[in-house]
Parts: C-alpha cells; sequence; structure tokens
C-alpha cells in the first residue's frame, strides 16, 4: 500500500489537468482583460500593508486549488473503483498509482536549461583605429544598441574576456600573433554570464550559499517544494511541486525549490495546442518577457517601515525588536552546525552570487560581492548602471494540498468535500499565522570573512491583485559600477516572470497571468482558458540607479522571447500567440498589441489580431515604424506591419516561403538577415537556412538569397540565442557555431562557421574553424553535453577568435586553414561524463610556425 504522500500530487495533477474533458470550450475574447487577469500593480504602504497583500493573494490561490479538488470528484469519483486504497497501481498507464512518468504524453514540455532600435553587437560597434591601438572589433549581439547584456565572451579590441569552466580568464588579444592568457581568476560556483564595463566586471554565478547563511547568522529556510504553474494551457494552470534552484538542475533529484519562480517550459517540438483531454500536441509555451499618477508612497531610504522579523518561536516579532534579528527564523550562532534540513539534504542553499572585480591594477581582483535568494533570469548595463532581474527567493508558508485523513478513497462526495474543506481550514491558519518575513528574499553582502544581511524595504514592493499572477517573486536589484560603496537598490514584485525588455528609457518584465484550475460543473459548460502576458514598465530616467514603477497592462496570449517586445516613442509593441480553444482541436492566434503608459495602466491602443491562426510566432523584431513577425505550420509566412500611426497598426505585406526564421537581424536599409530551418512543401523541417529578405517595399517582401547548411542534425546556438550570432558589419561576415551530426557514420562536429554577405550577391562560405584539435577523445557524448562545442566567436579587424571549452584560436579571416595562434585552456571541472566515461582534456595545439 502507497501512503497518500505518494499520490497527493499525481491526483492533483490528474483531478485538475483534465477536468474540462467533454466541456464546450468557450474562445477567450480580444477585448480588455477580465478583473481576474488585471495587471495592475499596488506599491506596499507599509509592512502591514505588504503583509495583508501577500496573505490575500495566497489565499485566493489555494482556495482556487481546493475549489478545482472538490469538483473533481463529480467528474472522476467513479473512477476509484469501489473504495479501492489510494496508491494501489491498477497497471493504468498514467492513472492513480502510476509512476511520474507513466502514461505521459510525450510531446509534453519539460523544464528549459538555463534575453526599434538596431542592435549593436556584431555591427563593427568597437571603436576604430585611430592610430592609438585600439582595433575595430564586433561586440556582443544586442537587442538595444548602447544597451549591453551579459554574456560568456567579451572584447573591447585589445582582450578577450572569458568565463571558462569556474574561472574569469583574460586574454591579451591585440595583435593577433600575441594571443596568450594574461590573468585568471576563481569564480565562487558555476559562472553564468558577465559585463565587462571599462576597468569594471560583473560576472553572475550560481553558488551554495550554505556558508554565507551562517557566516550571516541566518537559518535557510526549510526545504519543502514551491508550486509553480507548469503546463498552465492544460486544465487551466495546475500547480505541481517543482525542484531546482540557482544553479541546480531542474531534475536533479532532491533538488531544493527553486523559490517559486515559474519554470519556462521548453517547446515540445509541435505545432498543436492541447485541448483538455490530451488529444493533440501541446503547443510552444511562453519563453524561459487612463489613471492617476502613482501614489505617494514612503520613501525606501528609511521613510518605511522594515519587515518585521519573527521571534524565535516562529510568532511574529516585537516591532521594537534589535535591527538585526534574521527574517525567517532565530539566527543561527556563527561556528555552530546548520540544523538537519537546512539548505537541503546535502547542505545545499542556492543562492545568485554577484562579483565585481577591477581590472584596474593589471590583473583581476575582487572589490564586491553580493548575493541574492533567487535565479539569475537576465541583466542589462546602460554606462555604470547594472540591473540585474531575478526570479524566486520567495516562498511563502509550505501549504498540503492532499488532506492526511484521505487514505481511501471516499464513498460519497461529501465526505471528499469535507477532507478538502478540513484541508482549507488548516492551510488558511498556516497562512494567516505566517510571518512576513517567510515571503521575502534575502540579500547579502559579503567583505573579507564578514557576511552581512542587507534588509529589505516594504515599500519597495509591489504587488498584483490577489490571485492574478504566477507564483514566486521578481526582483529587480541596481548597482552603480561608479559608486559600489552604495547597497543594491531593489525593487520586487509579487509574482514570477520570464521574459526581460530594456531600453535606454524603460525597463519592462513580462509575466504569465494566473491560470485559473478547471472547474468540473455540469455537462457542456464551457471551459474557459485565460491564456495572458502580464506586462510592468518602470522607468530609468528619472533615476537610473532605482528603476521606478510606471504601469502595467495585460494582453491575450504568450510571448515567445526578449524581441517580442519593443519600446519605441514610449509606445510597448508585443507579439504573442494565444491559445484559442475549438473543436474538433485547439487552435491558435497571433496578435500585434501596441501599449501606452497613461496613468498607471499600460493600455492599449491599437492592434493587429488574427495573423496566420493556427500557427505560432517562431520570431519577431521591430525597427521603428515597422514590425516582422514569422510564423510557421507548413510555410513560412513572414509579415511586414507598418506602426507609424500607433492607433492603427496594419498588415503591409506577407511573404509565404517553406521553412522558418528563428532570428531576425538587421542588414542595412531595407533587409533582414535571418538564421532558422527549412522545410519542404509539406511543413517537414528539414536543415539550417540562412536568408536574405528584401522588404525594401514593405507591400512587397521578398527572399532574395537563401544558404541551406545540408544535414536534418545540424544545428546552431544562433537558433535559439542571439548572442551566438555575430555579424560583423565592419566586414560583412557572419560568424555562428555549428554542431552537426553524421547519422550513417555517428560522427559528431562542432565548428564556428563563417559566411560572407552581401544584399547584392548573397552568401558565399569563407570555411569554418574547427576545435577538435584541442581534445584528445572527442567522442560522441562530449559533442551532445556540450563539452567540445564552439561556443562563441568575435572579429578584431580582419581576424576571427573562436572560444570553445578548449581554449581560443585566432585566424585571418583569408585563411581560415591556419590558426595564426592559439591558446589552449584547462578541462572545466564541471564537465560531464563523456561516451566512455573519460572526460575530454584539452591538447595544445601546435604553434603556428610549426616549433613545438
Amino acid at each position: 500500500m502507497r501512503t497518500h504522500r505518494a499520490l497527493s500530487s499525481l491526483w492533483l495533477l490528474f483531478a485538475t489537468g483534465l477536468l474540462a474533458t467533454g466541456c464546450a470550450p468557450e474562445p477567450p475574447t480580444d477585448g480588455p482583460q477580465s478583473e481576474s487577469q488585471s495587471a495592475a500593480l499596488q506599491r506596499a504602504q507599509s509592512c502591514d500593508d505588504l503583509e495583508a497583500l501577500l496573505k490575500q493573494d495566497a489565499l485566493t490561490k489555494m482556495n482556487a486549488q481546493v475549489d478545482a479538488m472538490i469538483a473533481s470528484y463529480a467528474v472522476y469519483g467513479e473512477i476509484r473503483g469501489g473504495g479501492g486504497v489510494i496508491g494501489v497501481d491498477n497497471g493504468v498507464p498514467g492513472g492513480v498509482g502510476a509512476s511520474p512518468n507513466q502514461g505521459a504524453d510525450p510531446s509534453a514540455p519539460s523544464p528549459a536549461p538555463s534575453g526599434g532600435e538596431a542592435p549593436s553587437g556584431g555591427e563593427g560597434a568597437g571603436a576604430a583605429d585611430d592610430g592609438g591601438g585600439t582595433p575595430t572589433y564586433s561586440d556582443t549581439n544586442t537587442q538595444v544598441a548602447g544597451v549591453d547584456e551579459a554574456d560568456i565572451v567579451k572584447t573591447d579590441g585589445n582582450n578577450i574576456y572569458v568565463l571558462h569552466g569556474q574561472s574569469f580568464y583574460t586574454l591579451a588579444a591585440w595583435p593577433a600573433s600575441s594571443l596568450a592568457v594574461g590573468s585568471s581568476l576563481a569564480i565562487e560556483g558555476q559562472p553564468i554570464e558577465m559585463f565587462v564595463a571599462d576597468d569594471k566586471v560583473v560576472v553572475y554565478s550560481a553558488v551554495n550559499g550554505a556558508s554565507i547563511y551562517e557566516r550571516a547568522g541566518v537559518e535557510p529556510r526549510p526545504v519543502y517544494y514551491d508550486y509553480v504553474l507548469v503546463d498552465s494551457m492544460v486544465g487551466g494552470g495546475i500547480a505541481r511541486p517543482v525542484p531546482g534552484g540557482a544553479g541546480v538542475p531542474g531534475g536533479a533529484p532532491g533538488a531544493p525549490a527553486s523559490g517559486g519562480g515559474s519554470t519556462p517550459m521548453e517547446p515540445s517540438g509541435s505545432d498543436e495546442p492541447v485541448p483538455p483531454d490530451g488529444g493533440a500536441d501541446e503547443p510552444d509555451a511562453p519563453a524561459s518577457d487612463g489613471g492617476a499618477d502613482e501614489p505617494d508612497a514612503p520613501a525606501s531610504d528609511g521613510g518605511a517601515d522594515e519587515p518585521d522579523a519573527p521571534a524565535s518561536d516562529g510568532e511574529p516579532s516585537d516591532p521594537d525588536a534589535p535591527g538585526d534579528d534574521v527574517p525567517g527564523g532565530a539566527p543561527t550562532p556563527v561556528g555552530e552546525p546548520l540544523p538537519d534540513d537546512a539548505g537541503g539534504p546535502w547542505g545545499y542553499a542556492p543562492l545568485t552570487k554577484l562579483t565585481v572585480l577591477s581590472l584596474a591594477g593589471g590583473a583581476p581582483g575582487v572589490i564586491k560581492e553580493l548575493y541574492f535568494e533567487g535565479s539569475y533570469t537576465s541583466a542589462r548595463r546602460a554606462g555604470e548602471d547594472v540591473r540585474t532581474v531575478l526570479n524566486g527567493g520567495a516562498h511563502g508558508p509550505a501549504l498540503v494540498y492532499w488532506p492526511a485523513s484521505l487514505v481511501e478513497y471516499p464513498e460519497t462526495a461529501e465526505a471528499w468535500t469535507a477532507a478538502f474543506e478540513q484541508l482549507r481550514a488548516e492551510n488558511t491558519a498556516i497562512i494567516e499565522a505566517a510571518p512576513l518575513s517567510t515571503w521575502l528574499p534575502y540579500r547579502f553582502e559579503k567583505e573579507g570573512d564578514t557576511v552581512t544581511e542587507l534588509g529589505a524595504s516594504c515599500a519597495d514592493f509591489y504587488v498584483p491583485g490577489a490571485g492574478t499572477t504566477s507564483y514566486g517573486l521578481t526582483q529587480i536589484e541596481s548597482i552603480d559600477l561608479g559608486d559600489l560603496d552604495e547597497t543594491p537598490a531593489s525593487t520586487s514584485i509579487i509574482g514570477a516572470t520570464d521574459t526581460v525588455y530594456s531600453s535606454h528609457d524603460a525597463l519592462y518584465v513580462a509575466a504569465r497571468g494566473w491560470q485559473e484550475p478547471a472547474s468540473a460543473g455540469a455537462a457542456g459548460e464551457p471551459f474557459v482558458v485565460s491564456d495572458a502576458t502580464h506586462l510592468h514598465k518602470f522607468d530609468l530616467t528619472t533615476d537610473p540607479s532605482q528603476p521606478r514603477y510606471v504601469a502595467s497592462g495585460s494582453v491575450p496570449g504568450h510571448i515567445l522571447n526578449q524581441f517580442s517586445l519593443d519600446e519605441h516613442n514610449g509606445k510597448l509593441r508585443v507579439a504573442t500567440t494565444a491559445i484559442v480553444p475549438a473543436e474538433p482541436r485547439w487552435t491558435t492566434s497571433n496578435s500585434v498589441f501596441v501599449l501606452e503608459a497613461q496613468g498607471a495602466e499600460l493600455a492599449r491602443v491599437g492592434a493587429v489580431t488574427d495573423l496566420a491562426p493556427g500557427e505560432h510566432i517562431r520570431s519577431a523584431r521591430f525597427f521603428g515604424d515597422r514590425g516582422y513577425v514569422v510564423t510557421f505550420l507548413q510555410v513560412d509566412p513572414l509579415f511586414v506591419l507598418d506602426l507609424s500611426d500607433p492607433a492603427a497598426p496594419s498588415v503591409t505585406g506577407e511573404l509565404k516561403i517553406p521553412g522558418f526564421s528563428e532570428y531576425l537581424h538587421p542588414l542595412g536599409d531595407g533587409h533582414l538577415l535571418a538564421i532558422g530551418r527549412d522545410a519542404d512543401d509539406s511543413g517537414r523541417v528539414t536543415g539550417l537556412a540562412l536568408q536574405i529578405f528584401d522588404v525594401t517595399d514593405p507591400s512587397a517582401p521578398a527572399q532574395v538569397h537563401k544558404e541551406t547548411i545540408e544535414g536534418p542534425y545540424a544545428s546552431s546556438e544562433a537558433e535559439y540565442n542571439h548572442k551566438a550570432f555575430t555579424y560583423y558589419g565592419e566586414r560583412g561576415v557572419l560568424a555562428f557555431p555549428l554542431v552537426s551530426y553524421d547519422g550513417q557514420t555517428g560522427a559528431v562536429a562542432s565548428t564556428l562557421e563563417l559566411f560572407n554577405v552581401d544584399i547584392e550577391d548573397g552568401f558565399s562560405r569563407l570555411g569554418a574553424v574547427d576545435h577538435s584539435g584541442f581534445f584528445t577523445t572527442p567522442t560522441s557524448g562530449c559533442y551532445y553535453h556540450g563539452s567540445a562545442d564552439v561556443r562563441r566567436g568575435l572579429f578584431i579587424e580582419d581576424y576571427v577568435y573562436s572560444i570553445s571549452h578548449g581554449g581560443v584560436l585566432v585566424n585571418a579571416l583569408d585563411d581560415l586553414a591556419t590558426p595564426v595562434a592559439s591558446v589552449a585552456l584547462p578541462a572545466p571541472e564541471t564537465w560531464t561524463a563523456c561516451g566512455d566515461g573519460g572526460v575530454a582534456e584539452p591538447a595544445p595545439m601546435p604553434a603556428p610556425d610549426g616549433r613545438e
């Protein structure tokens, strides 16, 4: 006999995920959002106000879950087979008692691993050679010129900066023949991305913060599973426990909780949305982003209340308690062992670390160390202002979603209802008794051996309407590299977000709307899908060091990635794909909305709707008064939009060709450079493809050049990560990493591919740079895990530099066969085992002149 613990979440999935079977679908309207989907944020006026708002949100979501469970008996009560014991496996795939994966839809998505102005990256953004020794170079490919995005490789033309394994490396890069390691510095944890700004470096890493908690005298939160929205298109948003945290694979056994952030879901590869009965494949899921002026709120510099810390007995603390009391529980004395449940079964307490390095003395040195409870989402830098967006960090009290008394299926709906009503009462009591600190994230600063907890101001928290957003917390942490003595300015939004867009003037975060759990109701009752995206705007001009909340709005559907968002002349353009219930199969609808801040509302001022019904947006890009949207089902419609009149946007032209583009890049005036997939006339996706589109005449877009990279198993990181796509406008050369697999021999290769790109002549392949010489045992397993992959390519003058886990090669553009110089880097300690169980070790490349 299995206990209810083994089955509670299975039943939760089963009951609320399929309740709509047999119900007639009712498509969502394209009109104003209902009150339940309002995105408006309310700034907390005090700590008491914040606590009340948080508890109301938690109660609303908990009640919705319990209501759905109670209603499920009407539909599924009879499947119990006459009062059987909960947990008996009757051999029904996917049924009660089945293993978590048994009977699962093989096309269901899984958690993804872990961003209109012309972009700056790849356009020869570096300074021209003025005779002073600064050569022309390519920069990180960014969405908005002048707004930097963090990446794993950076250059200033003279040096290359690389995050490799668990270290930060500087390499002398110019002249090209002098390529050499200048210095290296170990980074705590697993590095993620970085910025380089003059003589300062900002490195993000995922760390085990158990020792940080201990030094700060703070007890990590007890480990439990947070409930986050998964498969939000099925069953209206089933809350399922999902493990995982900063730097911890989501599927790792016993991994700590994620802090409540919603987990972006990978596309399943299908183009059909899922009806409630699971009769179709699942669609791509979201990526992973007229009122009065904002009311006066307490200032965040001490004018607002600071959150009360609970006393050691778990009761709310005395408001007059000393300021160094520990939020979330009594302090653990420094030097004492952590509690058994602190930081997980292996003493793991995930934190995201922000390390600031100084390059002023030549070798890098640490000058600031900050730690945040929450997972790194994205970051932007404008000048010396660095803004980091994190998700998670807010748990709330641990609730129970299965009655402890419910060991056997009850014979009556009344008994079932009574058990869940008792559960509701217990959860309500837990929520009401929880101190405010249960929800608030931890922040720490380390100086030498001293770790200090950084307080939170309640006035820096913004809360949406109760039950309108996904579980979790979004933190925007801002630092000024010119004034590192200041504490990071923090702005927090209740609810997880998964997409970030920033212009020079504003930062936007996008979040999935809360999906109401389905309820059974009578036969024929409509099943309503609330597929919405909430958008929150923050001003960056009034005080660049502290993003100021401006307004919020909602649009139907979900966005693909950061390129689905763009601001122009103060108006936000948003491209979405919405799920539309229909018979016999659900379908989709694509739209572009124009929003404008009107008081505290991002109000819709214009829209183009019903683009390519039944298809999905595969890429989008906005430049000035133009918008470009690519959808796909069997062919690739490229839509050209005229956005010059925000109140009346329109489609001016459309081009239908096989395949689809996954990333669109500006190529001079009136042309687009694209990377994506080719397809045959039936819509079967084939090889990788490069294309040039002429959009000079917006009413007649045309494909003028196409280059297909043969092989169904060829893929590039540039298809889903624009930072791996480097177009060097100074020389008209494109570089991107390519992994290819030979189905006949099983051979796997990873190269940096280079193409000349010309509007008139199209594409001409320059060749490829292969890093296999760095690896003594390059097996298929190594390539599969990304160990031997070429990661990035960049340009300095007439040379291309390619970076892999093995090292760095530099080649002249007119001779890709012979390296000018090479540097081997140590094998990262974090590599996974390769094919035969060994780890690929980098082997030194021969010197350019053949000397040993």
